[in-house]
């Protein structure tokens, strides 16, 4: 019927409408069948063409049944390889609405995960840059699900200049220590990443202050992951280089001395000893 009535400007709303209703609150192995049986009518085409059509509703609800099939992870590959997906996302990532961000970025990080090309494809198409923006938006939900898609494509070493130059960094390093949200783990895991390359001290210089008393607050968290982390990122940042290290003695020693005595966990123990025995060995040679 969507696709027969596509030029009714309301038709396809209500039949995209109610096959996300109707896959979304059934039991998954149902759902997956209806997802199975809708492939049958081509449904990922009509999916494709909504999606870059001008009808915001329409492009809701395409995107809102992309997300059912990808997060339930039937033929989600398909949808990876349509035509200018990344560009697709990126631009319905601009969109003023809210819920349109909220189900794209979903849909992204789903898509995402354990997906190298794909993920490859989202820096070289500009998408990162996309989804730090979100950061800045004023909706929650949005600011959670575009950490997690900045955590998972954090791992290619590729995305880092668009993460650490990015307007927004600055709001990423906050939401880092918010009480509120609870991302602590995923942001702690962002910033250990970038810090063990080398190569991103150019990019961090503007930020490394910032940086490093988030890193303080991180690292005194009670939840032993988060503490390791930013223990590990500020190792690494004292080993970049000179100007870095001594900065870590004057933000960060006093810290790491207290964790390291401290903490129950033994590998902040040990992460944190390690910092504290190269912020003493960096004074003394290099007289910091």
């Amino acid at each position: 019927m969507a696709r027969l009535t596509y030029g009714n400007t309301n038709m396809p709303k209500f039949c995209m409408q109610s096959l996300v209703r109707i896959t979304s609150n059934v039991d998954v192995a149902e759902a997956k069948k209806i997802l199975l049986e809708l492939l049958d009518y081509n449904i990922i085409e009509l999916i494709s063409i909504c999606l870059r059509g001008d009808d915001v509703e329409l492009i809701y609800w395409a995107a809102g049944l992309m997300h059912e099939f990808v997060i339930k992870d039937v033929v989600a590959d398909k949808f990876r390889q349509i035509k200018g997906i990344h560009t697709i996302l990126s631009g319905l990532l601009s969109a003023e609405e809210m819920y349109i961000s909220r189900v794209i970025l979903r849909t992204i990080k789903f898509m995402a995960a354990g997906q190298d090309k794909f993920l490859q494809d989202m820096v070289r198409s500009g998408m990162v840059k996309k989804i730090m923006h979100c950061l800045s938006l004023n909706d929650e939900d949005v600011k959670q699900w575009a950490i997690l898609c900045i955590h998972v494509v954090a791992g290619q070493v590729e995305s880092h200049q668009d993460i650490i130059t990015a307007p927004e960094f600055e709001i990423l390093l906050e939401l880092a220590t918010s009480s509120k949200m609870k991302v602590a783990i995923y942001v702690s895991d962002i910033i250990s990443l970038i810090c063990c390359i080398t190569s991103n001290a150019t990019y961090l210089e503007p930020h490394i202050k910032s940086l490093l008393k988030t890193l303080n607050t991180l690292l005194l968290e009670g939840e032993s992951d988060v503490q390791y982390n930013a223990a590990g990122a500020i190792f690494n940042i004292m080993t970049t280089n000179t100007p870095f290290a001594n900065k870590v003695r004057q933000i960060n020693f006093k810290n790491i001395l207290s964790v390291a005595t401290t903490a129950t966990n033994e590998r902040v123990q040990m992460i944190c000893t390690k910092g504290a025995l190269m912020v003493v060995i960096k004074s003394k040679y290099t007289h910091i």
